[in-house]
């Protein structure tokens, strides 16, 4: 497969290939930070979800981190989830549970533009967190869309549901 340099490629290639393709489509991304600028959209206080594409089949999300924005430790309700880093420095961290939600660090990732991880959870659950004194953003390619997900709370040390929203879709703000 031939490298992905837009966004609008990307797109059209995910608009028209199957499911069992996007692992190599992911792969091939190499698209530039300009090219997100219509969709780049950063809250006052944490991180900021901007739809770019939602379909039945999949939905790309830029997720745009000021310095020290981290997730919550969290699954992604069954779905594939390929993260392309944009720009910046993230760390992604991942963690096993047991019954009891107890969690254990199982990996550490430290990546930099351009690089691509992916994450499912029968792998276990992970957090990201920007790992840079400047903002940062990552494409979140997800095999059908994750309207709500389970997210761990570290008061009560248990797993919650959250249903998920987005603070812009196609570059327009949510109320």
């Amino acid at each position: 497969m031939d490298s992905i340099t837009s966004l609008n490629r990307l797109i059209e290639v995910l608009k028209n290939s199957d499911a069992e393709n996007y692992v190599a489509i992911a792969k091939n991304m190499n698209i530039p930070a300009s090219d997100f600028k219509k969709f780049a959209f950063w809250k006052t206080e944490g991180y900021a979800r901007n739809c770019i594409i939602k379909t039945p089949e999949f939905e790309l999300i830029l997720i745009c981190w000021k310095e020290g924005d981290c997730t919550p430790i969290h699954c992604h309700n069954k779905q594939k989830c390929w993260v392309y880093l944009v720009e910046g420095e993230m760390t992604e961290l991942r963690y096993t549970s047991d019954n009891a939600c107890n969690l254990t660090e199982s990996n550490n990732l430290q990546m930099k533009a351009g690089a691509l991880t992916y994450m499912h959870d029968s792998m276990g659950f992970h957090l990201l967190k920007n790992s840079e004194e400047k903002k940062a953003m990552t494409l979140h390619l997800y095999m059908k869309p994750v309207d709500s997900c389970t997210i761990f709370n570290d008061a009560d040390k248990c797993f919650d549901e959250r249903v998920l929203n987005f603070h812009t879709i196609n570059g327009v703000k949510q109320a």
